[in-house]
């Protein structure tokens, strides 16, 4: 936030301004959305680690998992995700953002691993979002579609691990 007075700050009931750049939240609209597909990328390959951490920011993005690979093993799963990362892209899946209870959430996104504890989440309702028709909690903004990340380039930088920590890089290519 700016503020033209340093002096003082909004009081509730103040009336502000705000200006959002439009350019810079579709940039880190579509970084975010290439992070999901990432998941589904590693779910489609049967990579089904349970996600710990992601960075959707454009300095550096990437995507954590517990476990790890095999190094021997890497430069052809780096080669796998990098191919299904982009064919969902190619595939123009539409995103889809949903309101469900935790209940329906668990059954939705832990299908394939348990990869989410929904027991924590304050809210009786969880907002789960469907990139790439991979579903998880995530209160984020998207793009509308994969394809729309073609444009710009977006894909499999990298694969790191380290201590049971499995990181994939992405970013614009």
């Amino acid at each position: 936030m700016k503020v033209d007075d340093s002096s003082s700050l909004p009081s509730p009931g103040d009336i502000i301004g705000l200006k959002v750049d439009a350019c810079l939240r579709r940039k880190l609209s579509e970084c975010h959305t290439a992070g999901h597909v990432v998941d589904a990328a590693m779910a489609k390959c049967g990579l089904c680690l349970p996600p710990t951490k992601g960075y959707h920011f454009l300095d550096g993005p990437y995507v954590e998992y517990r476990g790890t690979i095999v190094s021997s093993e890497r430069a052809d799963v780096l080669e796998k995700l990098s191919r299904t990362f982009t064919i969902l892209l190619e595939e123009d899946i539409p995103t889809k953002i949903e309101m469900m209870s935790k209940i329906e959430a668990d059954r939705k996104c832990n299908r394939l691993a348990q990869n989410f504890d929904f027991s924590d989440h304050p809210e009786e309702t969880v907002r789960i979002v469907t990139v790439a028709n991979f579903p998880c909690p995530c209160g984020g903004t998207h793009v509308r579609s994969t394809g729309e990340l073609k444009g710009s380039r977006w894909g499999i930088k990298g694969i790191k691990c380290k201590k049971d920590v499995v990181r994939i890089k992405y970013d614009q290519l």
